[in-house]
């Protein structure tokens, strides 16, 4: 039960993230460079969930966002899904030492 909670509340915060990463922060940039908050999401997930959950929900969360109006897809989906993965990862190794 608490993990169907906790997918279906990432859920919702991934649909808050995409309306206001088009929204807001398609005009915003710092020194020319857009911020990314689906990178942001993906590595909340990784740190907070285990290594499979974490790559499979930043990969959908980024093919989601292939689909909706990327030119490559694939490309967001596979690269939030290695950042859910890797940065478990590397939380275990710093923690460990």
């Amino acid at each position: 039960m608490k993990k169907a909670l906790a997918v279906f509340a990432l859920c919702v915060v991934f649909i808050i993230i995409y309306f206001l990463q088009l929204n807001f922060f398609s005009w915003f940039t710092i020194a020319g460079v857009k911020p990314n908050l689906f990178i942001i999401l993906a590595l909340f997930i990784g740190l907070y969930t285990n290594e499979k959950l974490g790559a499979i929900l930043s990969m959908i969360f980024g093919f989601i966002v292939d689909f909706a109006g990327s030119n490559l897809i694939g490309g967001a989906g596979l690269a939030l899904g290695v950042v859910g993965f890797l940065r478990r990862i590397s939380r275990k190794k710093l923690i460990e030492r």
